[in-house]
């Protein structure tokens, strides 16, 4: 302490002590960029009297005013009870606990008992932030733990360069709300049980109060497993420059949801999550409605909802990229895709559809006509469900022509039409419909679609696998190659438009598809005997696997068979006047890599009328 002769300064109870009886003059605490909580007074039990409005936010008020330059408030361990919110304006205060915890009563508590007010508001704040302790809520029905804030609207008037490590974030309304503010690292935080509207917001207002950069490090984010509507991750408006690393985020509502709602044309852009994961949400995990861009590497998504895990908009106008990720668990789809620019690479996406299911149907009160000749169905309660959805309708009495697997119009929460039906009968009762869920679904007027070198299918003993297709798609510009879709219900892939040029599917596992075919033609009369494919075809530099044929003949029968070097490779397959397209059940391979295999057929049991022979052997590169 030193004696100030000169001053007149407010007694704060911590730095500056007046003297009874003397107005000029003050005992001094000498401080450069740095207090203590308990020089103002702060005991540490958490407790005030009820009718305390304060309690420890006077103390920790005036720790704040008492470093007007900045520094480093020390606090704890113990409670630190606030009832008001801590005000920071233009100053780099960093508040430094004695160590996080997730106990109630050791390391540093802040206890935010503020209704429906912010426990911290920083302004304009540039420098300091939060370390090493617990900032968690009692009572909250509004406000966030921490919220930030422009003092103005120059360009220096918002948040800049605020640090959060090892901090704890839990029982509040709202988490943490970032507006106005740049460059912005938590490392090593936990957000725990919320039951506001989100765990983190950033931006959410307009252009000029945009959050950009944020950075996640190796932090949890879960919105708690009892609060099902409050979302976890929002971007709204103008924000981005979002990097999350090894950072999970679960349970919640929505994962990470991208939108905008400010009134303003400004976009969320730039969001990139490299490790960690979404589990355990019951919305969709990655909604992005509106953005510029979203990267997603080596993440894992899962959730226990009915919906999709990865959501993509019609108005999300930039790109989205998912590379060596695992997408698993949705109640409909792994991937729902109704904009431009989906890039989807080395993925495994499996076990969706989970919700396809009599355990998961809608109970059926009403199956009619529509009055443009279709079956129109009404649910007992609303389905949730969208126009372009697949669905199964079972057991409904009277309309048994509206059982089966149907694509839906929605018309409105509990009614829906079938496409393409035809009504007929009299409903008298029963009946319940599910909605079945595909690995990835591409719906109507999405464009430059690249899938390729993913596998699309069940996983084995990891959870229940109900996808029925791999793929869907409703948009012809598509670019599908080299997947593994096996494993999947229904098949591999299920195309709901006719392909254009733009279309490219080729080279994957579970679609009977072919890279070539072989063709051949016996004009006239058809006898047992080796044949040449026209122009002497030899297989060279390369191998093939043959593994489909399509055949037919004019009159008669005979069956045939693919040859290399003039010997029999595959079984024999029938040839009939009704062209056919067969699978053959034990592929031939030609390996011509280091000797020119010269390919031909064989025909067998030609009978005496036999005339006029087609034939082609699909096949499919190896290598």
């Amino acid at each position: 302490m030193f004696w100030d002769a000169d001053s007149t300064a407010d007694d704060d109870g911590g730095t500056v002590f007046a003297v009874a009886g003397t107005a000029t003059g003050r005992w001094r605490r000498q401080i450069e960029s740095y207090a203590d909580l308990s020089w103002f007074g702060w005991r540490g039990d958490g407790e005030a009297e009820p009718d305390d409005d304060a309690a420890d936010s006077t103390a920790l008020q005036a720790a704040v005013a008492a470093l007007p330059a900045g520094g480093t408030i020390a606090i704890g361990p113990g409670i630190v009870l606030l009832r008001t919110t801590i005000d920071v304006l233009r100053v780099p205060i960093t508040f430094a606990g004695a160590g996080h915890t997730d106990s109630l009563t050791t390391g540093t508590q802040i206890l935010v008992d503020t209704g429906t007010a912010d426990g911290f508001l920083l302004t304009g704040m540039h420098g300091g932030g939060f370390r090493d302790m617990q900032i968690r809520g009692t009572g909250l029905e509004g406000g966030s733990l921490v919220r930030t804030q422009r003092a103005g609207t120059e360009k220096d008037d918002g948040n800049y360069m605020i640090a959060f490590s090892n901090v704890r974030f839990r029982d509040g309304y709202n988490g943490t709300t970032l507006r106005g503010c740049n460059t912005i690292r938590f490392q090593n935080c936990v957000w725990n049980t919320f039951s506001g509207e989100h765990v983190v917001l950033l931006n959410g207002v307009a252009d000029d109060n945009r959050a950009d950069p944020i950075e996640f490090v190796q932090c949890g984010i879960a919105a708690g497993p009892d609060n099902t509507t409050t979302d976890n991750v929002i971007v709204d408006g103008l924000g981005g420059s979002l990097k999350f690393i090894a950072t999970a985020i679960l349970f919640g509502h929505h994962g990470l949801w991208m939108r905008n709602t400010t009134g303003t044309t400004a976009l969320p852009k730039f969001v990139y999550f490299e490790g960690g994961g979404f589990e355990n949400t019951h919305g969709v995990s990655v909604l992005l409605e509106r953005g510029a861009q979203a990267q997603f590497a080596n993440t894992y998504i899962s959730t226990d909802g009915e919906d999709d895990l990865v959501r993509v908009g019609p108005d999300f106008t930039g790109s989205a990229t998912f590379t060596g990720c695992v997408i698993r668990g949705a109640g409909r789809n792994g991937i729902d895709f109704a904009s431009r620019r989906l890039t989807v690479s080395g993925s495994l996406i499996g076990n969706n559809g989970r919700t396809a299911h009599t355990d998961f149907a809608r109970g059926l009160d009403a199956v009619g006509d529509n009055g443009d000749g279709a079956f129109r169905v009404t649910t007992a309660a609303a389905h949730g469900w969208e126009t372009g959805d697949r669905v199964t309708v079972y057991d409904a009495a009277g309309t048994e022509a509206a059982n089966g697997k149907w694509t839906i119009t929605v018309i409105d929460d509990d009614t829906f039409d079938l496409q393409g039906s035809d009504a007929s009968g009299s409903y008298t009762g029963g009946g319940s419909a599910y909605r079945h869920g595909a690995g990835i679904n591409i719906r109507d007027g999405a464009t430059r679609v690249v899938v390729t070198g993913n596998a699309v299918g069940g996983f084995v003993g990891d959870g229940t696998n109900r996808q029925d297709y791999a793929l869907v798609t409703a948009a012809p510009d598509v670019l599908v190659s080299a997947n593994d879709l096996n494993g999947n219900h229904a098949g591999g892939l299920l195309m709901r438009t006719a392909p254009t040029a733009e279309t490219r599917i080729w080279g994957n596992k579970g679609t009977g598809d072919v890279d070539g075919w072989f063709a051949a033609r016996i004009d006239g009369a058809v006898a047992n005997g080796a044949y040449d494919f026209p122009g002497a075809l030899y297989v060279a530099g390369e191998r093939v696997t043959v593994v489909k044929t399509a055949l037919a003949v004019a009159a008669g029968g005979c069956s045939v068979r693919f040859a290399v070097d003039g010997e029999a490779a595959t079984g024999a397959v029938a040839a009939t006047a009704e062209p056919a397209v067969k699978t053959i059940t034990t592929a031939a391979v030609v390996d011509g890599s280091a000797t020119p295999k010269r390919i031909g057929l064989i025909v067998q049991s030609a009978t005496a009328d036999a005339a006029d022979l087609t034939v082609q052997f699909g096949y499919r590169r190896a290598g």
